[in-house]
C-alpha cells in the first residue's frame, strides 16, 4: 500500500501548493532609510485577497481555477519603531486562508527583524543597513477529506498535524537618493530554513471495501482496520518499511538554505508615495530536490516576485494604501512547509495577491 504518496500529496499539495514559499514576506520593498527619530514608527493593517473579480491577470485561470479554487483571503498587521537614529525594529503577523475545492487551509505567519544603518548616506554615498530577522509559517493541521486514488489505493482522508517552517535571514541593503522625491534601493541576503511536522496519518479504502487507519513514523507505516469489514479476506493490521514507499520523514521534514537579491524604487510627494520592487530567490533543498530529479520530475528552486503599491496621506497620521504582489512560482520560498518531493510540480504556476489597508504613523 503506497500510502505515503497520498498523505503528502493530498494533505500538503492540495491544501497549499495548489493555491500557493525562502524569503520573508514583502522583502521586495526593503530600504535602508527607515524612520531615524527614536520612538517614531508606524503600524500597517491590511486585508489581503484574490478571487475571480480581482484576478485581472488570469493567474488562477491558468491554474485551472473556474470557481473558488485558489481563492486567498486573509489579513496582516505590521509595525516598526526606531529605537535609536540607526536601529529600527519591526514585526508582523499574517493570517491566510486558501480554498482548494472542498478544502480550506488556514495558515499563520510571523516575522521579527532588526535593521541597523551602518552608513548614513550623503551625496553619491548610499545609506547602508544590515538587517537580521526570523520568520515562519504554521498550521494546526492540514486535512483533505475528498477521495483520492494513488497507485490503485483509494484514500478517503489525509492529515498532517502541526506543520511549520522557521527561517533565519541576513540582508544587506543600500539606498541612493536620486532626487528629493525619489530613491532607489538594492539588497542581497541569505538564510536558513527548517521544515517540520508533528505527525502524518490517513484513512484508506482497499479494493474489497475495508477501511484502514494509517499512521506513519520514521520507520514506515502501520495500517489498522478502522471498522468491521464483511469481505471474505480481511487483514486487520499490516506494516510497511519506509524504504518500500516514500520516506515521509525525510522528504517532508528537511532543512534548506536560500539566497535573494533585488531592487526597489520609490517616489513620494507631500501626500503620495509610489513604490515598485523586484525580488529574485534561489533555494537549495539538495536532499529533497535530488530525490525529485531521481524520479524524473522537475524541482523548482527559484522564484521571481514583483510588488507595487500606491499610498495616500489621507488624514493626519493616517495613510491609505493599495498593493499588488505577483509571484512567478506561487509562494515558493515564502511558505516553505508547502514544498516537498511530492508537491514540487504544483509550483510551476503563477499567483498574485491584492492588499489594501491603512498605515498609522506615530
Amino acid at each position: 500500500m503506497n500510502t505515503s504518496y497520498c498523505v503528502i500529496g493530498a494533505a500538503l499539495a492540495s491544501a497549499l501548493a495548489c493555491s500557493s514559499v525562502g524569503a520573508a514576506p514583502l522583502d521586495a520593498l526593503l530600504t535602508a532609510n527607515q524612520n531615524n527619530m527614536p520612538g517614531k514608527g508606524e503600524v500597517e493593517v491590511s486585508y489581503d485577497l484574490i478571487n475571480n473579480s480581482l484576478d485581472f491577470l488570469n493567474l488562477r485561470e491558468k491554474n485551472g481555477s473556474t470557481t473558488n479554487v485558489g481563492d486567498y483571503k486573509g489579513g496582516h498587521v505590521r509595525g516598526g519603531v526606531a529605537i535609536t537614529p540607526r536601529l529600527w525594529v519591526d514585526g508582523a503577523l499574517w493570517q491566510r486562508q486558501i480554498d482548494y475545492r472542498s478544502f480550506l487551509a488556514k495558515l499563520n505567519t510571523w516575522q521579527l527583524a532588526g535593521q541597523y544603518k551602518v552608513i548614513e548616506g550623503a551625496g553619491y554615498v548610499p545609506s547602508v543597513a544590515v538587517r537580521l530577522g526570523a520568520w515562519g509559517n504554521s498550521a494546526d493541521s492540514l486535512t483533505k477529506f475528498t477521495n483520492t486514488t494513488v497507485v490503485g489505493t483509494k484514500f478517503t482522508s489525509a492529515t498532517v498535524t502541526e506543520p511549520k517552517d522557521t527561517q533565519y535571514q541576513l540582508d544587506l541593503i543600500g539606498t541612493w537618493p536620486l532626487s528629493q522625491q525619489t530613491e532607489v534601493s538594492i539588497f542581497a541576503g541569505a538564510g536558513a530554513s527548517r521544515i517540520t511536522f508533528d505527525s502524518i496519518s490517513a484513512t484508506s479504502r482497499t479494493a474489497n471495501g475495508c477501511e484502514y487507519n494509517v499512521a506513519f513514523s520514521q520507520d514506515g507505516s502501520v495500517a489498522t482496520l478502522a471498522q468491521p469489514c464483511s469481505a471474505k479476506v480481511v487483514i486487520t493490521r499490516f506494516t510497511q518499511p519506509a524504504s518500500a514507499t516514500v520516506d515521509v520523514y525525510k522528504e517532508a521534514r528537511y532543512t534548506a538554505s536560500y539566497y535573494q537579491a533585488g531592487f526597489m524604487a520609490a517616489w513620494h510627494s507631500q501626500d503620495w508615495r509610489i513604490r515598485a520592487g523586484y525580488q529574485y530567490q534561489t533555494i537549495n533543498r539538495s536532499e529533497v530536490d535530488d530525490i525529485i530529479v531521481s524520479r524524473g520530475n522537475t524541482p523548482y528552486k527559484h522564484n521571481h516576485v514583483l510588488i507595487g503599491d500606491v499610498s495616500y496621506h489621507a488624514f493626519k497620521n493616517t495613510i491609505v494604501f493599495l498593493r499588488g504582489q505577483y509571484m512567478a512560482n506561487q509562494f515558493n520560498g515564502e511558505v516553505p512547509l508547502a514544498y516537498n518531493s511530492l508537491t514540487a510540480d504544483r509550483f510551476n504556476q503563477r499567483y498574485g495577491l491584492v492588499s489594501t489597508g491603512l498605515i498609522f504613523t506615530f
